[in-house]
């Protein structure tokens, strides 16, 4: 009796040390996710912003923003502004300096979204956002 509980014995140990080192091996993932989606959001909430916008619906802009546009619904909403005009310009997305906020449809105040702060691309947006801007016209001041 003694050698079979012995036996029984060493096999359980066995079995237990593999799931503790399997257990153990096993990486758990407790960061939080670089995007998720938001229908509540404000531009306030963006330092710095820059705007790409295939179509501008109306809402209030900060002034120190950066808007390059496609269409728009109101052209008093870029009064004081640093505005361009590009009428290739394909999506409506608000850069800022840590994170990106890539909408659905028109830029208006709680329109769905997802928020970004995936590095990789906030860099390609960042690219898209230079590249716009410095083939776009300057829109004239008798129209803001």
């Amino acid at each position: 009796m003694d050698v079979l509980s012995v036996i029984i014995g060493i096999i359980i140990g066995i079995i237990s040390v593999g799931l503790a080192i399997e257990l153990g091996m096993k990486k758990t993932n407790a960061s939080q996710p670089a995007s998720r989606p938001t229908h509540k959001w404000s531009v306030s909430e963006i330092l710095n912003p820059r705007i790409v916008a295939e179509h501008m619906g109306s809402m209030d802009l900060p002034k120190n923003a950066k808007v390059v546009v496609n269409q728009y619904d109101n052209k008093d909403l870029f009064k004081g502004m640093e505005v361009k005009e590009h009428s290739g310009i394909r999506g409506n997305f608000i850069l800022g300096d840590d994170r990106a906020l890539i909408l659905s449809g028109p830029i208006e105040e709680d329109g769905l979204g997802i928020w970004t702060v995936e590095k990789a691309m906030l860099d390609k947006l960042n690219r898209y956002f230079e590249d716009s801007w410095s083939k776009a016209t300057t829109m004239k001041h008798e129209e803001q």
